[in-house]
């Protein structure tokens, strides 16, 4: 099996980048994804994103379908379909994400976050969601949490939360990511499914196709939680690796 080169860069805004005080809406935040694969000279790579990556991953497929060879999804509903399931409470997906109405206030989730109360509850986001008992790397996750020391450092993750909101709530901006998704993505999509996650359902998982507009491929790992590659890492990267490598299965 060939090897391949990996890039995972911090997202806008998260702890060990710059912290700018806008910019963290969906199409500028895509439009990073497309200006770094221009800078690091990338020709057309696989594009592997997991939750909030996971989304703009989505997007950026409808977007610059021609930018990238193949799109990996990891444990995050395409957005059209989760909004969907949220409004219309399918398969209780609506009461599954209790913090982004609280992501909503301004200044007190971020400062909560970076009080040692607040990183003790982020990491139990974190551990209860294992889907089994020890599988999940707590050192990694230690290490995780620990950046989050001052409200700067969870400001811009929150943003993700308050502006996709806000995209969803002000007419023009959810036009505008219509018009997105009336763009189909043009490259094959695979979509790798930890099955015990209990914050995004699988049943309104499996419904993502139909707003990608393609065939997506699922490939669900039993007894995996959310957070798959703290988790169950070597099995996401046989995943990855089946779908560099479709010869191999």
């Amino acid at each position: 099996m060939s090897e391949a080169r990996v890039y995972a860069p911090d997202l806008r805004g998260y702890p060990g980048t710059a912290y700018p005080k806008d910019g963290y809406d969906v199409f500028t935040l895509t439009d990073d994804i497309a200006a770094l694969i221009e800078a690091l000279g990338i020709s057309r790579p696989v594009l592997v994103g997991h939750d909030w990556g996971g989304a703009l991953a989505w997007i950026f497929a409808h977007r610059y379908s021609h930018l990238i060879r193949k799109l990996v999804v990891v444990n995050c509903t395409h957005p059209k379909t989760l909004v969907r399931a949220v409004v219309e409470v399918e398969d209780f997906q609506t009461f599954r994400i209790p913090w982004v109405p609280v992501f909503e206030l301004p200044w007190f989730p971020e400062f909560f976050i970076s009080t040692p109360l607040g990183r003790r509850i982020l990491r139990l986001s974190f551990t209860l969601r294992e889907g089994q008992k020890g599988a999940m790397n707590t050192a990694l996750v230690d290490e995780l949490v620990s950046r989050f020391q001052k409200p700067a450092d969870a400001r811009g993750p929150i943003n993700y939360y308050r502006e996709m909101v806000r995209t969803q709530l002000v007419s023009q901006k959810r036009a505008q990511l219509e018009a997105v998704y009336a763009t189909p993505i043009t490259v094959p999509t695979t979509l790798i499914w930890g099955e015990k996650d209990e914050a995004l359902s699988a049943t309104v998982a499996r419904n993502s196709g139909r707003d990608a507009g393609c065939e997506v491929e699922w490939r669900p790992l039993p007894g995996v939680g959310h957070f798959v590659s703290l988790e169950a890492p070597d099995k996401l990267a046989r995943e990855i690796s089946r779908v560099l490598h479709p010869a191999v299965d």
